[in-house]
């Protein structure tokens, strides 16, 4: 009347066998994607210090009409997405007004 189709242990070790397997190969796929955002985010750091470096030097404030040294850079945007770029202390003279 009743069929057996196995005991109950063989079919737990069976699913933990397939779970642990899974569980293995998400890790792997895991430990991928962590190298490759490290690899990324290497590449966007370069390429935007390259960047920096490339728009700093060539970088003028509009108020005083000097080259903007790296760090001390304002850019503003008016409605018309016009940039202005600006010295930090130009900028604050021009906003304390």
């Amino acid at each position: 009347m009743l069929k057996q189709t196995g005991s109950c242990e063989d079919v737990n070790f069976n699913e933990q066998v397939e779970v642990r397997e899974r569980v293995e190969a998400m890790l792997q796929k895991l430990q991928v994607l962590k190298s490759r955002i490290s690899e990324l985010r290497a590449h966007f750091e370069e390429l935007q210090k390259s960047l920096y470096r490339d728009h700093s030097s060539s970088f003028r404030c509009d108020e005083c009409g000097c080259t903007i040294e790296p760090g001390q850079e304002v850019e503003a945007r008016n409605f018309s997405e016009k940039t202005h770029n600006y010295h930090k202390e130009c900028f604050r003279k021009i906003w304390s007004q």
